[in-house]
């Protein structure tokens, strides 16, 4: 699944704690904290810079890995690493919030994501992924909440209608899909996904004021979480790749509530535009997202539902996916929230479809 992933099997099927400790903090420590942050993403910058003119490598496609035709970048692609097969993806997400009258003088500001995922192939058609989050939450009066979410772990199968020693049937993935081979670029490929996290994420976090952050601006949820999805891709014509996938994902209840479980309906198009099979840069494409979301209400510590909280939103996602070499694929996406229908809109902020939009960079190295 990275390929997004997410790995939008990545954010997806990772929860970023996306509703709504820090001891009291001088301006003085709260410059420096950015500060770091800014250099730590310049470094980051740099670093995949470095590691994609050093590294050369073979071309597979995953959850968002994004490797093979038309790997979309927030829609999951069924495409598997192939056995024995090593993964390393970065997913960097920007979510900048509109400012509401009803939440001043504590609007949230922002949400930083970094996640960090590992895959390796077990076989042809088996993967498995680890996933590392970070999240750093600014909201104004109030301080960043910043720290490690919870650990997931996604396991993927994949599967395929196409041809196999010239008979047409429904086959697990196998050699041929892994390396990409002519004749099988036409099959219908499909994977099924599974997920969990285990809550080892930050939950403590406490604003400047010395109290502690809402359930929304912690970085882990502490709690177990359930995902279930379905992604399924076809090259239509030359040169042009159509994706989709479907997913639910299930938070479990603490003393302090939980968030509203996500349903995610997601289609993504493809156009390869540019292709030099032992160039620098050996492909290039456009992509074109829909993402749609549907948000259930969240609850609170009495497992009374929040009346302003959840609805419905559908993302338009253009973007642009760069081949490097063989194994480093890097793509960049913007979300914009296009339509919503919230409950209670007027009583939120801060929360999914009141973004000012969200601004994906992805960068993975298969080996």
């Amino acid at each position: 699944m990275f390929w997004n992933s997410k790995v939008e099997i990545l954010r997806r099927f990772t929860p970023q704690n996306d509703s709504v400790c820090h001891s009291e903090q001088s301006e003085e420590s709260n410059l420096i904290r950015k500060s770091c942050y800014s250099a730590l993403i310049v470094i980051s910058i740099l670093l995949s810079v470095l590691i994609m003119n050093t590294i050369a490598f073979a071309h597979h496609g995953g959850v968002s890995s994004a490797f093979g035709p038309g790997a979309p970048i927030e829609t999951a692609s069924p495409l598997a690493l192939g056995k024995g097969n090593f993964l390393i993806f970065e997913k960097f997400e920007y979510v900048p919030f509109e400012h509401k009258e009803h939440a001043e003088p504590e609007n949230i500001d922002t949400f930083t994501f970094f996640n960090t995922v590992f895959g390796y192939g077990v076989t042809d058609a088996l993967s498995f992924y680890g996933i590392l989050p970070f999240a750093s939450k600014e909201q104004d009066s109030l301080g960043t909440s910043d720290g490690f979410g919870d650990l997931g772990l996604i396991v993927q199968y994949g599967f395929k209608l196409g041809e196999r020693d010239g008979i047409r049937g429904l086959y697990h993935f196998g050699p041929e899909d892994s390396y990409g081979a002519d004749y099988s670029s036409d099959d219908l490929k499909m994977s099924v996904i599974a997920g969990l996290t285990v809550p080892t994420g930050t939950t403590s976090n406490r604003d400047d004021e010395g109290n502690r952050f809402d359930m929304g601006m912690q970085p882990g949820f502490a709690a177990p979480s359930f995902t279930i999805g379905f992604a399924a891709s076809k090259m239509i014509i030359p040169h042009f790749t159509l994706t989709g996938d479907t997913s639910v994902l299930i938070f479990t209840e603490t003393n302090d509530g939980k968030p509203g479980n996500e349903v995610r309906f997601n289609a993504a198009g493809g156009y390869e535009i540019f292709e030099k099979t032992n160039g620098f840069l050996s492909r290039l494409d456009i992509i074109g997202e829909s993402n749609f979301l549907h948000l259930t209400k969240d609850m609170n510590e009495e497992s009374e539902k929040e009346n302003g909280s959840g609805g419905s939103i559908l993302y338009l996602s253009p973007g642009l996916r760069a081949i490097f070499g063989k194994h480093v694929s890097v793509g960049a996406l913007i979300k914009i929230p296009t339509w919503k229908d919230l409950n209670h809109e007027s009583e939120q902020q801060g929360a999914e479809g009141l973004e000012e939009y969200r601004a994906i960079v992805t960068c993975s190295i298969s080996f």
